[in-house]
């Protein structure tokens, strides 16, 4: 029976003269934002959420390159990284949705989520399709800053919703919209409403909803940004589009990014999919969740562009990882759990904050949290050895109980596997990209 030191050292740099082969690590934005502005009914009740996509925290209006991007940003920040319930916990959230998302089912929940179709997206046989099916599903639609024609008809049979901005229709317009809109039995949102006449006329026109700086101008929430390295996701993409491919295939490419198994996890214990039980792995998380959905987060991680942190920091997160389950191996532990310790214990370099903060919301045991914390018993102490070699600085506590041997052989050995992983990752990403 082994016997594990029990000091417990901070963590060295991963970056010492061990590492050569790796990229600095450069933490882009570790904070995210988002913006959120009320819907009121008649009674000034608030009644919903729309999400407005902001840059940082002084940004006044949602300026972006891609509506796309934005978008998907939008879900991202509202699910996982603020929080829904955060952001909005206990009515349903507006979100805009261009056409190419329409393509996707959302990752929130149809009785959370109002699919807002922006202006801009065209009434053709895809998109008609598309709302069809979102409404299959129970999701709700909105139109947003409509302007009536009949060609709008097939949309407006199918929304729930319907945003007329009092700045964009002259009075007798905005009057004349209201009209038509009411036979086809559709909730009416005066958006833009800026002066207390402005609601007390749309109110008596008959509008359902009202939103506009008069009421309440939108306000800006923070949560920390998950770097979500993009090969992995395409990677994870590439997996979950194999239809004969299982979920515990899919798990094991899940399990080769610490961002990737953290975002996972917190998407599986959201109280939104009301789980019973705690999701504590990625197959359990895959298995519950779905690979339809998974490829559904994979996709929006991809098309948000979540790659803040360079490839050198998935050469040295699978580098320790694979050190640890070496090492375990060699000693009679538990492999796949050391592993997976290894690959957390990267977090608070990529994500900026203090691992603590990071590792205590997971659902993971209390002993494997503390090892990854405090580095108690068997996983801590093989991560006490390969922290330990990675700094040059192999002390006798841990060679009482390691062989500086085959700590050193477990480490080139996972420079070498690490190597061949990043190889293959990128290969994957040049096949998605053809």
């Amino acid at each position: 029976m082994l016997s594990f030191p029990h000091e417990r050292r901070g963590p060295p740099s991963l970056f010492m003269e061990h590492t050569e082969t790796t990229d600095q690590i450069n933490v882009a934005r570790p904070e995210c934002f988002l913006a959120r502005q009320p819907i009121y009914d008649g009674n000034r009740e608030i009644k919903a959420y729309e999400l407005l996509y902001r840059h940082d925290s002084a940004d006044g209006s949602a300026s972006f390159a891609s509506g796309d991007q934005a978008s998907a940003e939008v879900l991202l920040r509202a699910f996982l990284e603020i929080g829904l319930s955060t952001v909005s916990p206990d009515q349903p959230v507006f979100i805009n949705h261009t056409a190419a998302l329409l393509t996707m089912d959302p990752i929130v929940p149809p009785d959370r989520c109002v699919i807002e179709v922006l202006e801009d997206v065209e009434v053709n046989s895809m998109t008609i399709a598309c709302l069809e099916r979102l409404k299959g599903l129970g999701y709700r639609i909105a139109l947003d800053d409509f302007v009536y024609s009949d060609v709008q008809v097939p949309f407006i049979r199918l929304a729930h919703y319907v945003k007329l901005d009092l700045r964009g229709l002259s009075a007798a317009e905005f009057r004349s919209h209201v009209e038509i809109l009411k036979r086809f039995g559709v909730r009416i949102v005066a958006e833009k409403v800026e002066s207390a006449e402005e609601f007390e006329n749309s109110r008596a026109l008959g509008c359902d909803l009202f939103q506009g700086y008069y009421l309440r101008e939108p306000e800006i929430l923070r949560g920390r940004r998950i770097p979500a390295n993009h090969i992995s996701a395409l990677a994870l993409m590439a997996e979950c589009m194999d239809p004969d491919q299982s979920a515990a295939a899919i798990a094991a490419i899940l399990s080769r990014d610490a961002s990737l198994v953290y975002g996972l996890l917190r998407l599986a214990n959201s109280a939104l999919y009301g789980s019973k039980v705690r999701i504590r792995g990625p197959i359990q998380a895959v298995s519950m969740l779905g690979v339809d959905r998974v490829f559904r987060w994979a996709s929006l991680l991809v098309l948000s562009g979540c790659n803040d942190s360079p490839l050198g920091y998935l050469g040295i997160a699978l580098q320790r990882a694979r050190s640890c389950e070496l090492i375990a191996e060699a000693y009679g532990s538990k492999p796949q759990l050391a592993y997976m310790a290894g690959l957390l214990s990267t977090l608070d370099c990529i994500l900026d904050a203090p691992l603590a903060d990071i590792i205590s919301p997971l659902p993971l045991r209390a002993q494997f949290k503390r090892a990854v914390l405090q580095h108690e018993g068997e996983l801590g102490a093989i991560l006490d050895a390969v922290l330990s070699y990675e700094s040059g600085s192999f002390d006798p506590a841990v060679q009482s109980t390691f062989s500086i041997h085959k700590v050193q052989a477990a480490y080139w050995e996972a420079v070498a596997y690490s190597a061949s992983m990043m190889v293959n990752l990128k290969a994957v990403m040049a096949d998605s990209a053809r």
